[in-house]
């Protein structure tokens, strides 16, 4: 117990000598930030509710009580009830999806099948939502044509022609079962309709992306001391004193632990989740993951620099594919894929269980990957760390960036200056394997950039389970799928669940054992639909999911409503004309309703990052990190015998910052050119954007007289940054004060730039040349 106590104040002591109390300060300004900066997710990930209009012509109870249920359907934001003065055209071009117009007298001749077509008008610039309404009405009425057909055949088969009375007749059992039918659609369902989540989906959202950050930030910084420690030996003597490894390597968990939980108290008073123990619990499974594989991977590096380098590269690759800051759905294979093996990935999982009300073996049972990595990890370090014989330039040698060597001073200045900061370059970005990864990292968010750019869903993505397997059920699939604005995939159970606890479907149908059989009864349907937690949808696809249930049903049900008026059992001759009287009407009825298309004005579309905001982003990881190498002792010892020469001081610094700006400008050439964005004014706000962040990254390296405490900080001060630049959301829909704020901020000023604001560029390049002038006074010893 003592061995671990005091290689916990050891490991306490370290961490305080390096980022020190602001690494437990700025985690809180980070929750503050994602709660300004992060954009609704929902609004990438699902379908978004949308205003239609309805003109009321019969002017009745009934046709008041129809709009009334139309006003509780979620998908629909608004429910516009027009005056008879507003056109159709005028309504479309206010943002109606669609112009519903019931006719006089509608009802009335929907009880004597007359010829009285509901007109129905569809803004052709809202596609997707357009034809969702279009669907959904259809669905409707498809179960009144489904009723009608149904009885006028079973009419037609008992009765022959019909006279008068049986005409009646025919109306008013019809009816009675089509009030029955339209009223109940919903009880095909077993489970009630549940409204959407939406503020539950964005804090869990919020909470995965600061659990994410704060496991791998601290995990950083527990580890990275761990390389010096092997190479001056301190393990072989804390062995030698009675401690062992695991309680060396316990130590430093311990302190990760314990720096993240004033954070996750913070949480839990902020997000108040309903099961708080599962909450820390989810949080330390995430911590001891994180911890596990950054373990390995300072026990393989050769120093602390290069842990800092490659974690925070990890970081950062784990906040872009996890599906935290933009929807997985929108990244290109294989990126969704790779998005799998990150953090942020098995965090939004976990809370969306845990909110579902998954237990916790269960939830186990969908976290275990992350799990097994982290054990991977800690087993690769304890093999390394017993194999700690290896000679000290054997350690030392992975990851350890080659010292600048002195340039000959015979050569004219501007090539002394060039060939310097191409070798700091290649320094700083931790040598040639550590440049070729920035940049792979930088081509990969170069890629997601220009597939983010494509917005939201196009289709309304239901996955849906067939546990009945049987004629009826695969017909009801088939006839959804052939919805064009539906995406339906089958799947099984444990796989649906998952998708949708992962937003990657809008619900999930689970058709249950003996669906065919309750068809043909009035026996409850084994029918399940369960929708995402944000998504506005469900009530629109259980309206559609519902005609089609109805429709079968109808038709099924023609037999035994047959043998009823009969009063005996069908013959097989029988139920085949049944069946063909049934087609027959269906051909021979009046349409329902009549559709046609207008143009419109568009849906507004969804805020998702630009590509100017991803490489806002990294740049600032990049520089923050790789600046930090300026202020290691390699740099100062460089820098000091520069100063010797002539123009020493103007060599030494502008060649760290000539460095600083090309490795910026190669980042973001890698996201920019890949995804195609190649015009002037973005060119310009990238040149200036990076030239300010090298001078700010330089500024704060010669103000900090610690190594290591700028790139330590790095994915802090970058995220703050950025979402508080408006990278993530636009801000200027939040309040003018906000939109102040972001104009403050280097990614604010950059942003607005690449949209041509030229005062924008000219706060940036003025800002970089202060801050350079400031970064020119001389280093603290």
């Amino acid at each position: 117990m003592s061995g671990l106590k005091a290689a916990l104040c050891k490991d306490l002591k370290l961490f305080f000598s390096g980022a020190g109390v602001a690494a437990l300060l700025l985690p809180f300004l980070l929750l503050a930030a994602f709660r300004i900066g992060l954009g609704d997710l929902t609004t990438q990930s699902y379908v978004q509710p949308f205003p239609i209009a309805v003109r009321d012509e019969d002017d009745t109870i009934m046709s008041r009580s129809l709009i009334a249920q139309m006003k509780r359907i979620e998908l629909f934001s608004d429910v516009a009830v027009l005056e008879e003065e507003t056109s159709d055209a005028q309504a479309l071009d206010q943002g109606a999806a669609a112009v519903i117009t019931i006719p006089k007298d509608f009802f009335y001749d929907l009880y004597t099948m007359t010829d009285c077509p509901v007109s129905i008008v569809l803004n052709g610039d809202m596609q997707l939502e357009s034809t969702l309404i279009y669907s959904i009405f259809g669905s409707v009425m498809d179960i009144i044509r489904g009723n009608q057909v149904a009885y006028t055949a079973v009419y037609q088969l008992c009765y022959g022609d019909l006279d008068n009375e049986q005409q009646w007749a025919l109306y008013q059992e019809s009816s009675v079962n089509l009030l029955h039918d339209a009223l109940g659609r919903q009880n095909v369902f077993e489970n009630e309709a549940v409204q959407a989540d939406l503020q539950g989906a964005l804090e869990r959202r919020l909470a995965a992306c600061v659990l994410s950050v704060l496991a791998l930030f601290f995990s950083i910084a527990a580890v990275k001391t761990l390389p010096e420690e092997l190479g001056l030996g301190i393990l072989p003597r804390y062995r030698a004193l009675g401690g062992s490894t695991g309680a060396f390597v316990l130590s430093k968990f311990l302190v990760a632990y314990l720096l993240t939980l004033p954070t996750q108290i913070l949480m839990l008073a902020v997000f108040q989740p309903e099961h708080p123990i599962l909450f820390l619990g989810l949080a330390l499974l995430l911590l001891a993951s994180a911890f596990g594989i950054l373990l390995g991977l300072a026990a393989w590096l050769g120093n602390p620099a290069s842990v800092q380098r490659w974690g925070n590269l990890l970081l950062f690759l784990s906040l872009v594919l996890g599906g935290t800051l933009w929807s997985r759905q929108l990244l290109p294979m294989p990126l969704p894929l790779l998005g799998k093996f990150a953090l942020p990935y098995y965090a939004g999982l976990g809370l969306e269980a845990a909110a579902y009300g998954l237990p916790p073996v269960k939830l186990l049972g969908l976290l275990w990957p992350i799990l097994a990595m982290g054990v991977a990890g800690l087993l690769f370090a304890l093999f390394m760390l017993h194999r700690n014989k290896r000679s000290k330039s054997a350690r030392t040698t992975h990851g350890n960036p080659a010292k600048p060597t002195a340039v000959p001073a015979l050569l004219p200045f501007p090539a002394r200056l060039a060939s310097l900061s191409g070798i700091k370059l290649t320094a700083m970005s931790g040598g040639l394997r550590g440049l070729v990864a920035l940049l792979a990292v930088a081509l990969l968010c170069g890629m997601a950039a220009s597939s983010v750019q494509s917005g939201g869903r196009q289709q309304l993505c239901l996955a849906v389970y067939d546990q009945d397997q049987s004629a009826m059920s695969q017909e009801l699939v088939q006839r959804l799928g052939q919805h064009a604005e539906l995406s339906v995939r089958s799947c099984g159970k444990e796989e649906g669940l998952y998708l949708l606890l992962l937003g990657e479907v809008e619900g999930l149908l689970t058709i249950g054992e003996g669906y065919s059989q309750s068809l043909t009864t009035e026996e409850q349907i084994p029918l399940r639909y369960e929708g995402a937690s944000a998504s506005v949808s469900l009530q629109g696809a259980r309206e559609i999911i519902a005609g089609q249930v109805s429709l079968q049903r109808s038709r099924a049900q023609a037999n035994g409503n047959a043998e009823a008026h009969l009063g005996r059992t069908l013959s097989a001759q029988e139920s085949a004309q049944l069946q063909t009287l049934m087609d027959e009407a269906e051909a021979s009825m009046p349409p329902l309703y009549q559709m046609q298309m207008q143009n419109g004005a568009s849906a507004p579309l969804p805020f998702v990052p630009s590509q100017i905001s991803f490489t806002a982003l990294m740049v600032l990881f990049t520089l923050l990190t790789s600046a930090a190498w300026t202020g290691g002792r390699d740099g100062r010892l460089v820098e000091r015998r520069m100063w010797s020469l002539p123009f020493g001081r103007v060599l030494s610094y502008g060649s760290d910052c000539l460095a600083l700006v090309g490795l910026g400008l190669l980042v973001s050439l890698c996201i920019l050119l890949f995804g195609g964005c190649t015009d002037l004014w973005t060119a310009a706000a990238t040149l200036a954007y990076t030239l300010c962040v090298s001078a700010l990254a330089l500024m704060l390296i010669r103000f900090t007289n610690t190594d290591g405490r700028v790139d330590g900080l790095a994915p802090f001060l970058a995220l703050i940054l950025c979402l508080l630049g408006g990278c993530f959301m636009d801000l200027s829909q939040l309040s003018p004060a906000l939109r102040t704020v972001s104009l403050l901020t280097p990614p604010g000023l950059a942003l607005e730039a690449s949209r041509g604001t030229w005062p924008a560029l000219l706060a940036l390049l003025c800002a970089a040349a202060v801050l350079f002038i400031i970064g020119l006074r001389p280093r603290r010893k």
